[in-house]
């Protein structure tokens, strides 16, 4: 390969891998099965090994998972690095593992303790003379979030052990199977989407705004690493203690295992773990002594002691009914598989993506046939391939149209996948449309998809711009809304205005989140905060004249060149980038959010506290409806942040001050009960005067 094609190649998996990290590690919601996963990651270490220059401390093999876009869960730094593991995925990579881990301390053969790996989500607990005092997710292996309210309503992690103690508990918080079916079924009775799987409602429901949602969703958890003074000399006498001090642990560990007994209890727990009440999806092998631990020690993302073997996936036979095209934000067509509902590792199974048309080939997939079905990593529907001598008549090989399906437009094609050209496509508009409002880009919590989908369909939005444009009278008569003369008579209730003014909130953007809601293809939150710092660099915040102007006409400027200097961008970006503003649908898209009164900001949108500030010391629950102001909650947490103040979102014995507005329910009752200090509105108001707002 050529150093040229090996860039290109370089960035379309750094891009690829990226993205599947953030959907991941971020939405709880993965986009690609495991097994294609590993192999876009073992194909970009090949080629970094064999092009060292490529490789980057921004590549994703020099990082675990995913930073989470800021939001009400403040950020903590881990003292030590939540590493992730390295996988293996057959009884010769395990026997490899434990020769490679024998021959690195001189010959001698390590013993090991295999320990079923939990499929929820890591968590590290900070206990100070026994009391829980932090919790945080993993979250990029450096940085993770602050979910120490939520995990205070697990039952199975306690708020004190049973030794006074400062020690750092790492472990697993997951869902139980009961409790996963139980959650579904609600919200299947609500008209909900579902949860995937277990994992995914685990991550969901620890992340929650409101520690009373976390509390009903009957997490449990499992401890597998303890680090305090002095350090246990074993992982095995490490387990011991966890369990003295009152913490669970999972109780089919087994120690002093070599790679052939080892490879002995993955083969008897692939067949019984479907007998467990929890998912696990593997198991994990350590080596057993911390000096050999230490002697071994570890690669940029991964410890040489510790490797997760991860179980085949569960198949069965499907029949495939039809194969329809979608067209997503950037124009490429997605063929999904629609088959006969059947029952797969645990959930009732419809679809599966085929990826691509050369996917469809390869695996021999036609309308009608009989399909092994699986879902890889008990996650993601996959058709592994086709039965074709179950074919009872011949059936017609399938065939990407040459017509886009939304907009009847003609279709391109590249090395691999087909895409409709045309910007203006409606599938696209509303794609880009509906990424643009999410959480990770413009956060516009009152643009729901429904009410979108009725926006595009009657062609008031057409563009990002005319969100911002939006009327009483655009809205009136729409699903769910109501109609202006109703809601009229309903001003408590009247869900026009609560939208429009949930959009006119927004219309201070920080730079970056405009990017990201731009569209750009290859572009997600990373990349967007990397141009956004060399925007911001050109072009300083402090200078005369309309700064969002400024930055538009910067943007639009730069070349190819002055975007691959950005640490973070490749080639493939950056031609991405330059191509956005040269084509006639998307040129102006930036301009016109400035037209209709959209305003850029710098910096990620976290207001710098004031220490000494009137809030100092304060640990603040914020409930009811903030009606004076027209706050969102989020922007009264904002403004007590920048004052000095904590922000809780329950209320418990730390709590020290609630901020009570209109409707103020249990929480305030909770306050009450426990003689905390509560004012309103206009008290906090009065406090916070003055204070920045943050984004």
């Amino acid at each position: 390969m050529s150093a040229a094609r090996a860039r290109e190649r370089h960035a379309e998996l750094v891009s690829l891998i990226t993205a599947a990290d953030t959907a991941y590690y971020v939405d709880d919601a993965p986009t690609l099965a495991d097994a294609v996963y590993d192999a876009l990651r073992r194909e970009l270490e090949s080629l970094e090994e064999a092009h060292p220059e490529l490789r980057t401390k921004e590549s994703p093999t020099q990082r675990i998972g995913a930073r989470r876009a800021s939001g009400n869960l403040g950020e903590v730094r881990h003292e030590r690095p939540m590493l992730s593991l390295s996988n293996a995925f057959s009884h010769d990579e395990v026997r490899a593992f434990f020769a490679a881990a024998t021959k690195a301390l001189g010959g001698r053969p390590p013993e090991l303790v295999a320990e079923l790996k939990i499929d929820g989500l890591a968590i590290s607990l900070r206990y100070e003379r026994g009391v829980l005092v932090r919790a945080a997710t993993r979250g990029d292996g450096s940085t993770g979030e602050d979910v120490t309210a939520n995990v205070q309503t697990i039952a199975a992690i306690p708020a004190t052990l049973a030794e006074p103690i400062d020690c750092e508990v790492r472990g697993e918080v997951y869902m139980p199977k009961a409790a996963f079916a139980a959650l579904n079924e609600a919200r299947a009775s609500e008209g909900l989407p579902l949860y995937a799987n277990p994992r995914n409602s685990a991550a969901g429901s620890l992340r929650q705004k409101d520690p009373g949602v976390t509390a009903e969703r009957r997490l449990s958890f499992f401890a597998y690493q303890l680090f305090l003074t002095p350090t246990p000399p074993t992982q095995s006498a490490a387990l011991q203690r966890l369990r003295r001090l009152g913490l669970p642990t999972e109780e089919n560990a087994r120690g002093g295992l070599t790679g052939e007994s080892a490879a002995e209890f993955l083969e008897a727990w692939q067949e019984r773990r479907h007998e467990l009440e929890y998912e696990t999806d593997g198991a994990v092998l350590k080596v057993d002594a911390v000096a050999d631990q230490e002697e071994l020690g570890a690669i940029a993302r991964s410890p040489k002691w510790a490797i997760a073997y991860k179980f085949p996936p569960e198949q069965v036979v499907a029949r495939l009914t039809a194969i329809r095209v979608e067209v997503g934000r950037t124009g490429y067509l997605t063929p999904v598989a629609e088959m006969e509902p059947i029952l797969l590792a645990g959930s009732t199974v419809r679809r599966a993506t085929l990826h691509n048309l050369d996917e469809i080939h390869r695996k021999d997939v036609r309308v009608g046939d009989y399909v092994i079905l699986q879902k890889a990593g008990d996650v993601i529907p996959e058709i592994v391939r086709s039965i074709p001598e179950r074919r009872t008549k011949r059936l017609t090989e399938f065939e990407m149209p040459s017509a886009c399906p939304a907009c009847d437009g003609p279709v391109s094609k590249d090395e691999v996948r087909h895409r409709c050209p045309n910007a203006r496509c409606p599938a696209q508009v509303f794609e880009r449309l509906r990424y643009a409002v999410g959480r990770r880009a413009l956060d516009l919590e009152g643009v729901g998809e429904k009410l979108l989908a009725q926006l595009v369909e009657r062609k008031r939005v057409t563009r990002l711009a005319d969100l911002f444009t939006l009327t009483p009278q655009d809205l009136d008569g729409l699903d769910r809304m109501g109609t202006v003369a109703s809601n009229e008579k309903k001003a408590g209730a009247n869900r026009i205005n609560k939208v429009l003014d949930q959009i006119r909130r927004r219309r201070e953007q920080h730079l970056w989140r405009v990017i990201v809601a731009l569209g750009i293809r290859h572009i997600g939150e990373t990349t967007a905060r990397d141009i956004a710092g060399e925007l911001e660099r050109r072009v300083p915040p402090d200078q005369s004249g309309d700064w969002g102007t400024q930055v538009e006409e910067a943007f639009r400027g730069l070349s190819v060149a002055d975007l691959t200097a950005i640490s973070g961008v490749g080639a493939i970006v950056a031609e991405s980038v330059v191509d956005y503003f040269k084509q006639p649908a998307t040129a102006g898209a930036l301009r016109e959010l400035l037209d209709v009164g959209v305003r850029l900001t710098p910096g990620d949108g976290t207001p710098a506290p004031v220490f000494g500030g009137p809030l100092s010391g304060e640990l603040v629950v914020v409930t009811g409806v903030l009606v004076e102001s027209g706050w969102s909650r989020r922007e009264a947490q904002d403004r007590i942040r920048a004052a000095g103040g904590q922000i809780a979102d329950g209320v418990s014995t730390k709590t020290t001050l609630l901020v009570a507005g209109e409707k103020a329910g249990s929480k305030r009752a909770a306050a009450e009960k426990l003689g905390i200090r509560i004012i309103d509105e206009r008290a906090l108001l009065a406090l916070v005067k003055g204070m920045p707002s943050g984004g």
